[in-house]
């Protein structure tokens, strides 16, 4: 009797001492079934990608991986986990690239594995636990993951991939040092060439115009992590459009924003929200009437769905005042926009808004834009008064859809290409309607 209720101890030991596992420097032996990812859930903290922590198990333990891959965890391994310090220190973004390198690796090999075979099937599932009685092999089995498993893996890197953006945490440091340590900031750049049909959003087609803009903007992103939930980006942005016909409207701008971007809990599909601010000027060439300050406020919540598809929705506040009272706008709007990544270098996305305000239009004048018109002016850019070309301001609905495809070229430059219909109705007058197809074509670079 006394021998079982030692047995059934120890027993019960054994269980406390591997549920508490995640408490210790060590984690073992493993069993079928798991994967270096699901043990690396069980050891990661707050500010701590789950990649940094599986690759920081990964370099400690050289030896419980078959081939030196991460998908190739050996049964019966018992695996050195290193303290939370040593993970914070592995570079985060480094580490999803060796990881996501090593599933891509993995993949690549059972592919070509079930190919030389004859067949074609999923990954093979993890062999069965080996047998506790006969000593360990000098090469152990591995639990190869199956595909199952793989998407977990994959969904997991996903969500470190949004926090590869943000600063790395850093280790406490002195105040002096702390004080005399530079920002530091990330720089981008967008070269566009777009063709609006329709740049005076005008109704009548005698007085539509097309153009074709050349656009180049660059941009200054720096962030700041104030907990393992929180981060506060702020940035800069100057833009300069140059329009092939109607060189009047050829202008620059300048834009200062502020994004404060937190989640309630942790995990992939968790929801993370964002509060915005901007405020910006606007400088034309040649039409002081447009001249103008602007500034915004939104809020938005950005989702994966799958780990495939990635949802933004929001609503939004814009305005600016300028020299003109036709140019001085207001407009309030909300917007879904989903990213759908069909490969690791494909990406379409889709946005529809709805806004709510002004919308100024540029053409001849006629009895019903008058009476429609909360303000009316010469306008410089087409005229003026010597052509009988005016713009005016009207309150109206419009709706917005884009449609764009994304395309990786290397790991600092892409390709995009966009179309964007607009349409928009007066809300006193709904035979007052104007329409613009716009579309994009940008290179997009980090440096």
């Amino acid at each position: 009797m006394k021998i079982a209720i030692l047995a059934v101890c120890i027993s019960l030991c054994c269980v406390v001492i591997r549920g508490n596992a995640a408490d210790a420097g060590s984690y073992g032996p493993v069993q079928a079934n798991e994967t270096l990812y699901r043990i690396a859930l069980k050891y990661q903290q707050p500010g701590v990608t789950v990649s940094q922590v599986m690759m920081s198990i990964f370099a400690a333990n050289p030896g419980a991986f078959g081939q030196d891959n991460i998908n190739r965890l050996r049964l019966g391994a018992t695996l050195r986990i290193p303290d939370s310090e040593t993970m914070a220190k592995v570079d985060r973004a480094q580490a999803y690239r060796d990881a996501t390198a090593q599933i891509d690796t993995y993949e690549q090999e059972v592919r070509a594995s079930s190919v030389a075979g004859g067949e074609s099937k999923p990954l093979v599932q993890a062999p069965s636990e080996p047998d506790p009685v006969a000593a360990a092999p000098m090469v152990m089995a591995v639990a190869e993951p199956d595909l199952q498993q793989i998407d977990e893996l994959k969904q997991g890197l996903a969500a470190d991939e949004q926090q590869i953006a943000l600063p790395e945490p850093q280790a406490p440091k002195g105040k002096r040092q702390a004080q005399s340590e530079p920002s530091v900031f990330r720089y981008s750049y967008d070269l566009s060439i777009i063709n609006d049909d329709n740049v005076r959003l005008a109704q009548d087609n005698d007085d539509v115009r097309s153009d074709v803009i050349y656009s180049a903007m660059v941009k200054a992103t720096g962030g700041k992590s104030l907990d393992s939930f929180s981060i506060l980006n702020y940035g800069a942005s100057a833009s300069y459009n140059k329009f092939d016909t109607f060189d009047k409207l050829d202008n620059y701008d300048f834009e200062f924003n502020t994004r404060y971007r937190f989640a309630l809990s942790s995990g992939f599909t968790s929801p993370i929200y964002s509060l915005s601010a901007k405020v910006g000027g606007r400088q034309f060439n040649d039409s002081e009437m447009r001249d103008a300050t602007f500034y915004g406020v939104s809020a938005d919540l950005n989702k994966w769905i799958t780990n495939t598809i990635n949802m933004t929705t929001g609503v939004a506040y814009n305005g600016q005042e300028s020299k003109s009272e036709v140019f001085d706008t207001n407009e309030a709007l909300i917007f879904i926009n989903f990213d759908t990544n069909f490969s690791k270098k494909d990406l379409v996305y889709t946005t529809f808004s709805y806004i709510s305000g002004d919308t100024v239009s540029s053409s001849t004048p006629s009895l019903e834009v008058i009476n429609a018109a909360d303000a009316i002016e010469p306008d410089d850019a087409f005229g003026g008064v010597d052509a009988n070309q005016f713009a005016y301001r009207i309150d109206s609905n419009t709706l917005v859809f884009t449609l764009g495809y994304n395309r990786i070229l290397t790991p600092d430059i892409s390709l995009d290409f966009s179309a964007r219909y607009v349409e928009s109705e007066a809300k006193d007058d709904s035979s007052l309607k104007y329409d613009r197809t716009i579309w994009r074509a940008s290179l997009l670079g980090r440096f």
